[in-house]
């Protein structure tokens, strides 16, 4: 207890003090409590700017700004109590790359709008940054206000100015505030108002529009030489799509002098408003009417569709190039009885050239197959011989489907009457690839080789066309243009989530930028791009001769379904045509008893289908919470019995597979944050985590040892899938347990110690097997039947559960003691048509599900043709 508030959890550590979660008893509500670091003396700086916070935003009133609920002093514990924020900062969202301009424009107005609050009550902030920025579902937050100066401050110290510590590369000293965001006349000491805060705007500015700073360096003498003395690189040399005129703001806010900026906030927030304005009422005439439009087709069309009489009005309408008429929207329902597919590195459709026939990947019969659909026809194909497909792309004459499988790549032809045939070895996961004419351009998904290759569509050797310099991570996403000559190609940077679009050639080195930080691209006519950002999908101007896009995007859809870390969007674009899937899910946490009796727990997800554990109290549960639109997502503590949640990380990716300890105080898991997923650990009270293996290859945790000395995880090898190993945590040293032809994965390490659970795909289709972990010959028996995945100990390890082919929750014990080969197979309930996956408690009474709720359309293949 900190006074009347209880303290729940540490949410992060200053210079100048802790910051807590709390619940106010007497209110009933959740605040965050900073807290004066102890052994700081009552005449120290720092408790000068604590108090000076105290006064500023007691000062202030404003829904962009964090407001003040009480101080207080608790024995020698100095406080303040502050409202609690949910979200993250602006810092953060920048480290994966530029906002989309609609954010921009609006955290650029919100925070504007709060400074100008600040100045009129003569308050000036001075340390303004992403990092003092929150982004929260109703808009921005401004935060810490400890560098404050007001209006008529009290006589304080010479050094009460001394900068806040925090990275990077800020200091300590005679200036005041964060070096990158630092006006020139702080840097110089001079005199400082309100338009030093307008400077450090600008900043923030430059970095949402572009996702780099205005003023670069490796030094702090190289840093201040910018800031005093260069001009920032314009905004659009490095984001072609950014409006002229939100680059002339940007630069005025920036100007050396203080009397050529703007001379108020409230300037700037006219400004972006003007410019928010601006862009939503320029929209293309063809999309606000192509909307309206829509509801009368698809009105008109809803007795046709119910019966397939679409078709023949398709087969007129559809192909057609009406220059008057708006594009036509529709949406396609697939057939029943298949499953959507969805890959983390690859679509799951492809449209072919004339833009007329659709290839889908999707699961029927616990396989993944190709399937061919006309667009003017409700038949749909099975590609035989395609079992395990995934990533199709299609030959330029349209008489081929090239996909991988199987840690090959491979093609068909659309006739069939042939099996398909074999071009290439391929990285196990898949690879993406573009075919023009006789040549084929591939890359292998993340783990596989980081260079574009060429090969014959014969097969043979494939030859590298790129090569990733200094700094970059691997290439991926070829895109053939039509001259057969140039592509476009991903470059994703080595240990960021940093990508850029580049236009490159298979007869030169030479290369360009095209974009940064999109998914990856589609060519629907020879001067026009298709890309996804932030879930929405755009079509630009491209000039392909010159290697420039021009104009601004157009908005084509929003919600398209995306992956950030991979840059995988569902959607291909030709001929005029675009094909689409959305992502509109929701998600709900419950648990269930044994008869299937269902408690809800949490319904704001969605949340990762892999990714929720029980701790061994049975009283919390770990999950990661995803962000639906980029696919990133952090893992968060639930009490169970309140129904409660608290985030554990916030690193700016994805966090997966949380794997409590054995005693409960920390949790190990797979984070992609720019590199591949791999292994760290995170006490409960500690504010960073521990990297435990080096980057490089995908891992996921799985489950500890008996005695918690040891680590069972999976880990993607090239060639054969995925194998298990075992880290021990004393020395850091890993080892293959099961490291066989095929795909073993979910490594579940019996309490007793001699028994280890997993998932394999040995027979075709994924099975749960048990193999012995004890000393001698090794032995193992297959537990499931007919399809399992999901194995999951009792904590007594006298019950294992999994999940069957069909759903059902399958409850595993023996006849015999000891006898793991003679087992009675009884189930206890069938999952909700929607559930992901599950955890078992300790005591396997509860069952801790993930349902996933798709959107209304989200099963559809939207359909847009006449794009012009």
């Amino acid at each position: 207890m900190i006074g009347p508030y209880e303290v729940d959890s540490l949410l992060g550590v200053g210079g100048m003090g802790e910051v807590y979660r709390a619940r106010d008893t007497r209110l009933g509500r959740t605040v965050a409590i900073k807290v004066l670091l102890s052994g700081l003396t009552a005449g120290s700086e720092r408790r000068m700017r604590f108090e000076r916070e105290a006064r500023a935003i007691s000062a202030l009133s404003n829904p962009h700004i964090c407001a003040l609920y009480d101080i207080g002093r608790d024995g020698d514990t100095e406080y303040l109590v502050m409202e609690y924020i949910e979200g993250e900062t602006l810092a953060d969202r920048i480290v994966r790359g530029r906002l989309p301009l609609s954010q921009v424009l609006r955290y650029g107005t919100e925070i504007a709008q709060a400074l100008q609050h600040a100045h009129r009550a003569g308050i000036t902030h001075r340390d303004l940054k992403p990092g003092n920025v929150m982004i929260t579902s109703s808009g921005v937050k401004l935060l810490d206000f400890g560098l404050a100066k007001l209006a008529n401050p009290e006589r304080s110290s010479s050094n009460s100015d001394a900068a806040t510590m925090v990275n990077p590369l800020t200091a300590e000293g005679m200036v005041v505030g964060t070096l990158v965001y630092m006006s020139p006349e702080q840097l110089e000491g001079r005199a400082v108002d309100h338009r030093s805060d307008i400077f450090a705007l600008g900043c923030i500015l430059y970095e949402m529009a572009t996702g780099h700073r205005p003023f670069a360096g490796t030094s702090r003498a190289a840093i201040t030489s910018a800031i005093l003395t260069a001009d920032p690189a314009p905004v659009r040399s490095i984001e072609p799509s950014s409006p002229p005129a939100l680059e002339r703001i940007i630069l005025t806010a920036l100007e050396k002098n203080p009397d050529d900026r703007w001379q108020t906030a409230q300037d700037v927030a006219r400004q972006l408003r003007w410019l928010s304005e601006a862009s939503s009422t320029t929209e293309p005439v063809s999309s606000i009417r192509s909307s309206r439009f829509d509801r009368r087709l698809l009105i008109a069309l809803a007795s046709a569709l119910a019966i397939g009489g679409l078709l023949a009005w398709g087969a007129t309408r559809l192909f057609t190039t009406h220059h008057d008429n708006p594009p036509v929207r529709l949406q396609l329902v697939p057939p029943d009885g298949m499953q959507a597919y969805s890959h983390p590195e690859q679509p799951n459709l492809a449209l072919s050239p004339d833009g007329r026939t659709l290839c889908f990947v999707a699961i029927q019969g616990g396989a993944s197959w190709l399937f061919l659909r006309r667009l003017d026809s409700d038949d749909v194909r099975k590609m035989e011989g395609t079992n395990g497909a995934s990533g199709p792309f299609w030959s330029s004459d349209g008489q081929w489907i090239g996909f991988s499988g199987h840690g090959k790549l491979w093609k068909t032809n659309i006739a069939g009457g042939a099996a398909p045939e074999a071009l290439t070895d391929v990285w196990a996961g898949g690879a993406n690839a573009s075919w023009l004419g006789h040549t084929i351009l591939f890359a292998d998904g993340s783990g596989g080789r980081p260079e574009v290759y060429r090969i014959s569509d014969q097969g043979g050797t494939p030859v590298k066309v790129t090569m990733p310099k200094k700094g970059e991570g691997r290439h991926t996403w070829p895109n053939f243009l039509p001259d057969g000559h140039h592509f476009l190609y991903w470059s994703k940077a080595a240990n960021t989530f940093d990508r850029q679009l580049i236009l490159a050639s298979l007869d030169t080195p030479a290369t360009s930028v095209l974009l940064r930080n999109v998914s990856q691209v589609r060519l629907i006519s020879r001067d026009q791009l298709v890309y996804v950002r932030d879930a929405d999908l755009l079509a630009q101007r491209f000039d392909a001769g010159k290697g420039t896009l021009l104009g601004d995007p157009v908005l084509i859809a929003k919600d398209v379904a995306y992956f950030y870390p991979s840059g995988r969007a569902t959607f291909d674009a030709s001929n005029g045509v675009i094909v689409y899937r959305t992502d509109t899910r929701t998600g709900r946490l419950v648990t269930a008893d044994r008869k299937g009796v269902t408690r809800l727990i949490d319904d704001h997800g969605p949340f990762d289908e892999f990714s929720l554990s029980y701790a061994n109290d049975g009283k919390r549960a770990a999950v990661t919470v995803l962000n639906r639109a980029t696919g990133l997502g952090d893992i968060w503590i639930y009490d169970l019995a309140r129904a409660v949640r608290d985030r554990l990380t916030n690193d700016s990716g994805l966090t997966l597979t949380p794997v409590w300890s054995r005693d409960g105080r920390s949790i190990v898991y797979a984070l992609a944050a720019g590199t591949l997923p791999h292994l760290f650990r995170r006490d409960l009270t500690a504010s960073a985590s521990e990297e435990l293996l080096p980057p490089g290859k995908f891992q996921f945790a799985g489950s500890f040892s008996a005695d918690g000395n040891t680590l069972f995880f999976e880990q993607m090898v090239p060639r054969t899938q995925s194998d298990i190993f075992r880290l021990d945590l004393r020395t850091r040293t890993a080892q293959p347990v099961i490291d066989s032809a095929f795909g073993e994965k979910e490594p579940q390490a019996s309490p007793d110690g001699k028994w280890l659970a997993f998932t394999s795909n040995s027979t075709g289709s994924e099975e749960v097997y048990l193999q012995s972990l004890g000393a001698g010959e090794v032995h193992r028996v297959r537990i499931s039947t007919s399809g399992g995945n999901t194995p999951r100990w009792r904590q007594d390890g006298q019950e294992l559960f999994y999940v069957s082919k069909e759903g059902g929750v399958m409850s595993v014990t023996q006849k015999t003691a000891g006898r793991w080969d003679e087992t009675n197979i009884t189930e206890l309930f069938r999952e909700p048509p929607d559930t992901l996956r599950f955890a078992s408690s300790p005591d396997g009474q509860s069952f801790l599900i993930v349902e996933g709720a798709r959107g209304a359309a989200d099963s559809f293949f939207h359909v847009i043709a006449g794009w012009q």
